[in-house]
This record gives C-alpha cells, structure tokens and sequence, in this order.
C-alpha cells in the first residue's frame, strides 16, 4: 500500500491519475457500494450545468452557512490550490486533512482503477461526514450521468446554463449535452432548472417525467442596475444586491433562491434575511475578479462561448480602452471563443501556462491581429503597460487563472 509523507508527492502522484479512457461510473460506484455507501449518510445539493454551477453552489452555501448550518462545498478545478476543493464554511481543509484523506484512499487506488476527479469525490465524502456537515453542496466536474459526484443522493439537484463544452465527452448538440447534465436527476427527487433552449427543456422534463421527479422551473430574476463590482437584482418582488455583477449572476442566484426556499421546510433557519445577506455577501473565485486596482486588471473565467458572451455582457462597465491576455487547454473551442471576444476589445494577447493539457500559443493566435507572449510572466508585464490607461482582462481556462494568480499575479502583488 502506498503511503505519502509529503503532500507535494500525494498531489503529485494523483494528478497523474487522469486517464479519459476510465470515463464512467461502474467502478467507482463498486467501490463505494464496497465501503458501505457512505455517501448516503450526507444531506446534500447536486449542481451540475456548462456555466453558472461553481457561483450557483457558492451562493446556495453562502446562504446556508448565513443561515447558522455548518456546509460543506465540493468544487472543480481548485482555484488557488488543491485544498480548496473541499471547503467548510468557506474554509479551505488544511494540508494535514488532505494528506491524511489521501492516505485513507490509496488502497483502493489499483483494485477500482480511481481517477484523480473519483479520489477527491470520496475524500469529500469522507470529510463532509467526519466533520459532521449540516448540508454539502456538490457540483458535478464533468458532464453529469457518468461524474463521479452522481453516487451521492442529495435532496434537491439543480442545472444551469447549458452550452457546447466537453463536446468530445458530451456530445455535439444541446440536447446530447442537455442528457448527460440530466443525469443527475434521480428518482424521485426534485430538479431545480430554468426555461432554456426547447430542447434543453424537453430533455430535463423527459427525464424528471420518467424518473418521477418534481420539476421546478424558477422564474428569473431582473437585473435593476448595476456598477463595476455590484448589481441590484428582483426577483419575485424582493431587490438583492449581488457583489458581483455580472448579467448572468441573475441565472445563477435565481436558481439558488429557488433551491434555498425548497430547503426551507428541512432547515427551518433560512429567513429572507440570511437570503438576502448570503447572496451579498458571496464571492465567487474568477468571476469578473478585481485583482488589481491601478491598473484595473479583471480575471474572468470565461472558458467557453457561453461564458465569453457572458464576460462580454460586462465589458461595457470597463474604462476603455481594454486589453487582453487569454490562454486555453486543449480540447477547447478557442477560436469560437476568441471570435466572440474580438470585436469587443482593443487588442488580445495569447500565452501559454504550465499544465499537461496546454494549448500552444501560436495555434490560440487564430489570426496576425492577436499578439503571442509565450512566457505568462512577460505577458502579464505587458498586460500591465498596456491597462495603464484603461482595462485589463486575464481570462480562459479555469487552470490558466489559478496557475496566473498562484505564480505571477499574487508575485506581483507581493501576496
């Protein structure tokens, strides 16, 4: 049995556990009904969706920790660092607990053929439990019907925004995608989802139709107004302020509200006060982030066409003239992206990152318009002097703005 002493070897060792052709649910569902189903002792929330479902699970536990229960919240990828995958409370678990978890896991690593994403999903578990959660709240990494996070067996599940992402994994039409992001729903257990595309529609209420689950589409709320770091949005009457403002934010905290009030009649210290106040007070890593004031640099996690249109919604609120530095992962429609973003900016700038799924600069430079910075610290430098007199944006991949933030921005800051 392996046994690490050092994180750094543990975290080393598992990322390397990474293999698509293990895509699927059948042995680690062995594995978990093999340790006794201890999923099945967490009340939890299952949020999947192509965009919104790391804010809309941040803005369902912000509330309920404001609500006086103890949440656990499971997430992918990390932001800054492994840790914090798994947080309670917002507080990231500590390098001795993850460690510790690791260890507890190795045995099962060769026997269930455990990929990293399936590793962490049982320490999670294992975690939330130990630590005697009052809620978690899951959101699913990849797809829905065949992630890993589809053991568990929450109380509610709810799906976002749907888009074409992971197409190679998901499928190439909305309703493919629509399918695999339904297969969280489970029998009957309510789905919480908004009026998206008719085929979306048709798809999730097939689903829930068949698996006699509750459908709960929530109406939507309206954006009142907005600045650069805040909006004020209704819904249902009530006005609340979100601190942060994109357009898209109203999706996202629509769909927590709704699953918030369904959570009423099992936690009964959820008031519109600590509704209010959890949707003000949540912050969500790299969604139209400030990190810097002078000059007025912006991260954006915008890695598909959906979440570009999205971050292009914003730039409006932006001092012109805006310039930006993007990079992506292999896999990823780039030039989908790239044109979206072209007409709305005063020039692009790519780079490449250290990570084993890197796209190569100069194939993300998709026309002689775009500058190519290979080295991400030159970039940035650059960035810097050219958002002297107006904007920057760092945005792409979700793994491009951790690696930036953990080995250059938080550098240059002198974080």
């Amino acid at each position: 049995m392996i046994y690490f002493h050092y994180l750094s070897d543990a975290l080393n060792t598992i990322n390397q556990r990474t293999s698509s052709s293990t895509f699927g649910l059948k042995k680690f569902n062995q594995c978990m009904e093999d340790l006794g189903s201890p999923q099945r002792k967490l009340k939890c929330v299952h949020v999947a969706g192509t965009n919104g479902k790391g804010s809309t699970s941040s803005f369902i536990a912000q509330i309920m920790k404001e609500s006086g229960y103890k949440v656990g919240l499971y997430t992918s990828p990390f932001l800054i660092h492994h840790n914090d995958r798994f947080r309670i409370n917002g507080v990231d678990m500590s390098d001795e607990d993850l460690l510790r978890y690791i260890n507890m896991t190795t045995h099962l690593w060769e026997p269930y053929a455990l990929t990293m994403f399936e590793i962490d999903t049982l320490i999670a578990i294992w975690y939330f439990i130990d630590q005697k959660v009052d809620i978690a709240i899951f959101e699913v990494g990849l797809g829905g019907r065949l992630d890993a996070t589809n053991v568990i067996m929450p109380l509610v599940s709810v799906i976002t925004t749907i888009g074409f992402d992971h197409m190679d994994f998901l499928g190439n039409t909305l309703d493919l995608i629509a399918f695999e992001k339904a297969g969280i729903i489970k029998e009957n257990t309510p789905i919480i989802s908004y009026s998206q595309e008719t085929l979306v529609n048709e798809v999730f209420k097939r689903v829930a139709t068949e698996r006699n689950a509750q459908y709960i589409e929530t109406s939507l709320a309206q954006q009142i107004s907005a600045d650069l770091f805040s909006q004020i949005i209704e819904k249902d009457g009530i006005r609340y302020t979100l601190s942060m403002n994109a357009r898209y934010q109203c999706i996202n905290a629509s769909l927590a509200l709704e699953t918030v009030h369904y959570l009423k009649k099992d936690y009964p210290n959820i008031t519109e006060e600590t509704i209010s106040s959890g949707l003000r007070n949540t912050v969500w890593f790299g969604r139209f982030q400030k990190v810097s004031d002078k000059p007025l640099i912006i991260i954006d996690g915008a890695h598909n066409i959906n979440g570009m249109q999205a971050l292009v919604d914003s730039l409006p609120l932006l001092p012109r003239p805006i310039h930006v530095l993007f990079s992506a992962i292999i896999g990823k429609d780039h030039e989908g992206m790239l044109e979206v973003l072209k007409p709305h900016v005063d020039s692009i700038t790519v780079t490449e990152f250290d990570f084993y799924r890197k796209q190569d600069a100069n194939i993300l430079a998709i026309d002689d318009s775009i500058h190519i910075i290979k080295d991400p610290q030159h970039a940035y430098s650059d960035l810097i002097e050219r958002a002297q007199q107006g904007s920057g944006i760092v945005c792409g991949s979700l793994y491009f703005l951790s690696y930036m933030l953990l080995n250059v921005i938080n550098i240059e800051k002198g974080d």
